[in-house]
């Protein structure tokens, strides 16, 4: 209970600590409204929030430059508004330390006007404008295009980081992933010797290729240690590869109006009416599958490993990490091995007959969105002429040459809007062929409140300090709970739906 405090009062310091970094960094811009007469528009742009200096430091290599001249363009187009930048976010934090820096912001009326939050992930606390009015205006760049709409690419608008529960369009993209979020850096020598003839194309094609490297006395799979450093229903293995695989195979019954996507809300639905429930021998094949990959495939300790040196080393056969790591690792003159990427592989038959065969496209196929940016209502419902510039930012941001700026600075996206160039750097990985994921999702606690419930309960049950039976039941009633409360916060209606029901 001591240690509980302590993390809650840590927290607390914390929060309180950037709510003051916060109102001191933007006392002078706002303070300097009324002499100025702009409009200060506040934007966090997340990862792509332009470096302090335009120049790499001994102190700050790594310089982010694109979004500083966009800015800059739109503020001479734009002379009444004044772009500040949200500095004090934590980028590389969990998802429940950047909500807690929201609920800071938002309290003390300092909450950016366009930000990120990973498309709709908090949309069950209500903080997202809805945008399809806007979207819906004239587009005043050229191109071709009638509305703001139209400059996208046409797919996206289906996405559920896109369209909240409610068939609310709250983030407007602005990149997307070059086929993946994630990729699986190789080891092309380890791979040789080893005897891995071609890079996987299925997960047991995964598995059987980090056996043969293990045996071969190299790291079978590192995970990416910026983040996954838990065991965790956040981690990409689950999100990219057992996620979509198990709940594809369910569409037939999770797509309730049969338009091809699982929203939300049929998740939600499908959730409370049964479909998830551990009742399934899918449903613990799920979970089984995901729970291999933490003991059997990763090594014991991996969390307290830093995987950097045996990679440069030559130890590392397969490493997982970020497509905007091809750059960085271009130009590295330590390692001494040539590597590949390629696409996180899915769950196929040949390893469970619980989910579909994987068919493939020559490309990436509808890759989901990287940069989604929200209107917060706290900061624009109340002020008209900040809604209009924040509205008026988003739209100079989506024009196709800006979006080709950013994406060959950070090199591992693509733009979300028609028409835009890329990195020559990723070439070589999106020529490869990309499993057709369908539009689906397991969910994992649908809430802040009840994901880290899941997370720690699996946790346990990965490191053996509960019993599949305990497990099972645990995991039922969070996914129960979680699923009620995302109702009953977005305000959905179940009339119809068969709560407490099987399939």
């Amino acid at each position: 209970m001591k240690e509980n405090r302590l993390k809650i009062l840590k927290k607390c310091a914390i929060a309180l600590l950037a709510a003051i970094v916060t109102a001191v960094c933007l006392i002078p811009f706002f303070g300097s409204a009324g002499k100025s007469g702009k409009i200060q528009l506040v934007v966090d742009l997340h990862g792509y929030t332009p470096s302090v200096s335009r120049i790499p430091t001994a102190e700050d290599p790594d310089v982010f430059n694109s979004t500083y001249y966009i800015a800059e363009a739109f503020m001479k187009e734009n002379p009444d508004v004044e772009i500040v930048w949200a500095r004090t976010k934590p980028v590389g934090g969990m998802d429940s330390e950047v909500a807690q820096w929201f609920t800071t912001q938002i309290a003390g009326g300092t909450v950016p006007a366009v930000a990120f939050s990973w498309g709709t992930r908090y949309q069950d606390r209500d903080w997202y404008l809805p945008l399809d009015e806007y979207l819906d205006d004239e587009w005043e760049y050229g191109g071709g295009y009638e509305t703001w709409r139209d400059v996208f690419r046409d797919y996206i608008w289906s996405s559920n980081s896109i369209v909240n529960a409610r068939g609310e369009i709250v983030a407007i993209p602005v990149t997307v992933y070059p086929g993946a979020s994630t990729g699986y850096f190789y080891n092309k020598t380890a791979f040789q010797t080893a005897g891995v003839e071609s890079v996987p194309l299925t997960w047991k094609q995964f598995i059987e290729a980090t056996e043969k490297l293990e045996a071969a006395g190299y790291v079978g799979v590192a995970p990416w240690m910026y983040f996954d450093t838990t065991t965790t229903f956040d981690a990409w293995v689950f999100q990219s590869v057992v996620s979509p695989s198990y709940a594809g195979a369910l569409m037939d019954v999770i797509d309730y109006d049969g338009n091809g996507i699982m929203s939300s809300a049929e998740q939600a639905r499908a959730c409370l009416e049964g479909v998830f429930s551990t009742e399934h021998e899918y449903t613990k094949d799920m979970y089984r599958t995901l729970k291999y990959y933490y003991t059997n495939m990763l090594k014991k300790g991996w969390a307290s490993i830093d995987y950097n040196a045996p990679w440069l080393n030559g130890e590392v056969g397969i490493r997982e990490e970020g497509l905007w790591a091809i750059p960085s690792e271009n130009s590295n003159v330590v390692r001494a091995f040539d590597y590949g990427v390629f696409v996180a592989p899915p769950v196929s038959t040949d390893s469970s007959s619980y989910v579909n065969e994987v068919e493939y496209s020559d490309g990436p196929y509808q890759p989901g969105p990287d940069l989604s940016l929200n209107i917060m209502k706290a900061a624009v419902e109340d002020d008209p002429e900040m809604l209009d510039a924040a509205v008026r930012f988003l739209k100079f941001l989506t024009k196709p040459e800006n979006v080709s700026l950013i994406c060959i600075e950070n090199a591992g996206v693509l733009g979300a809007v028609k028409g835009t160039g890329h990195s020559n750097l990723i070439d070589e990985f999106i020529s490869q062929k990309f499993p057709i994921k369908p539009d689906a999702a397991w969910p994992a606690g649908f809430t802040d409140e009840y994901g880290d419930r899941l997370n720690r309960t699996f946790e346990r049950w990965v490191n053996g300090e509960i019993a599949d039976e305990k497990f099972y039941a645990q995991v039922d009633e969070i996914q129960q709970k979680g699923a009620q409360s995302f109702v009953k916060n977005m305000g959905l209606d179940t009339s119809g739906w068969n709560i407490g029901g099987a399939k």
